[in-house]
Formats: structure tokens, C-alpha cells, sequence
């Protein structure tokens, strides 16, 4: 079973929306997807109470920890869980990031974002996992993106090459318990949520033979 942990410690940078997309994308993939929600905002709880379809399963630590929770899914034979943080320092995110097998940073484009992140990757290089940087929520012009970009060499983790643009798929789709793939198949957004997914996997050294023999 693979682990992944989203991080930021700045909220509103839509942290929760990737691990939704990431988790549904992989299940796409043919993997047993299940997301953890260790916020007390219970953002992705909500989303999955909107939820018509079963998958991912989304569970909280409500009354089990985290060790646990990751137990209880492993006996499951999940093949990816994917560990939604709180926007902050809080010590779940050195928890998760322990049990993780890649810690993904989420960051907007802006100067306040990128001036946030750098608590975050100390966490996931303290632990000695891999990690990886999403730019998200950001705008199309490749201005702003080329400036980002260049601020967050300086962390020396790899960036997605592929940003994900603040696009009305995002919001609409989590209105109806769905990501932007479902809702929109084909899109601008999906096809970016599908690239960072083919990112993802070649951070965790998955290959596509792997993945079609995950399928249950």
C-alpha cells in the first residue's frame, strides 16, 4: 500500500481539491483509493457526504488514530491512501508525513503562498521521505507561473511541471461530491488533474503494469 500526504501550511490553497482529485484519478487508474481527512475542517468529509459513488472511501481519525486508520486500510488492500492535513504546523502533518511514502506540497503562485511553504518541506526532508511542490489555484498567464517557479527552486524538491489552473470545473464539480474529470471528462481541468497523477506516479515509482495489476 502506497501513502501519500497533502500538505500546506496555508489554508485556501486547495489542498483538499487535489487529494480528492488524486485519489479519484488513481482510482480512474485502477487502483482501491481511500483518503484519510486528519483536518478538522472535514473539508473532504463533506465533499464525500455529497457523494453519490462509494469511492474513494473517505474516513476520519474520529475515534481511531492514525496508525490505525493506515492498519485498518492495509488489511483492506488498499493499493493508495492518500492523507489530507490541516493548514498549519499541526504535529499530524509529521505523523503523516512519517507513514507517507511521498509528501506532496500544495502551494498557490502568489508571494504570501510561496512565502508559506518552507515549514512544510522541512517536515516531509525531516522525515526523509520524498516529496514533491503542486502550484495550484493559479492564474493561465505564464508570467506568474515562470516567477514562481523560479522562487521555489530554492527548496530543491521537484515541481509539477503541470499547474493547476484555477478553473470553474474545480468548484462546480465539489459542489456535486465529484472532481473535475467526472464532471467534466475531457476538460482543461481534467487533463490537468491527469498529468499530475502521471507525475505523482513516477515520484512513487509506479508503472503502468503495476497499476493495471492493482485492479481489483
Amino acid at each position: 500500500m502506497l501513502v501519500i500526504t497533502m500538505a500546506s501550511r496555508k489554508g485556501g490553497v486547495g489542498k483538499s481539491s487535489c487529494a480528492r482529485a488524486l485519489a479519484v484519478q488513481a482510482l480512474i487508474d485502477g487502483m482501491r483509493t481511500a483518503i484519510i481527512d486528519a483536518d478538522p475542517q472535514g473539508t473532504v468529509l463533506a465533499w464525500a457526504k455529497r457523494r453519490e459513488a462509494k469511492a474513494p472511501a473517505v474516513y476520519s481519525l474520529e475515534g481511531s488514530t492514525l496508525e490505525g486508520r493506515l492498519e485498518s486500510l492495509q488489511k483492506a488492500s488498499a493499493d493508495l491512501v492518500v492523507i489530507d492535513t490541516p493548514p498549519s504546523i499541526h504535529p499530524i502533518i509529521g505523523m503523516a508525513a512519517q507513514a507517507s511514502d511521498l509528501v506532496l506540497v500544495v502551494t498557490g503562485p502568489y508571494p504570501d503562498d510561496l512565502s508559506a511553504i518552507g515549514s512544510t518541506v522541512q517536515i516531509a526532508k525531516g522525515q526523509g521521505r520524498r516529496g514533491g511542490i503542486i502550484l495550484n489555484r493559479t492564474p493561465s498567464k505564464a508570467a506568474a507561473l515562470q516567477l514562481a517557479r523560479g522562487a521555489l527552486a530554492v527548496f530543491d524538491l521537484p515541481i509539477c511541471p503541470t499547474a493547476i489552473v484555477q478553473r470553474v470545473a474545480h468548484p462546480y464539480s465539489s459542489s456535486e461530491g465529484m472532481t473535475a474529470q467526472e464532471w467534466e471528462p475531457g476538460g482543461s481541468a481534467a487533463k490537468e488533474v491527469e498529468e499530475l497523477w502521471r507525475w505523482t506516479k513516477a515520484l512513487l515509482g509506479i508503472k503502468a503494469v503495476e497499476v493495471a495489476e492493482a485492479t481489483p
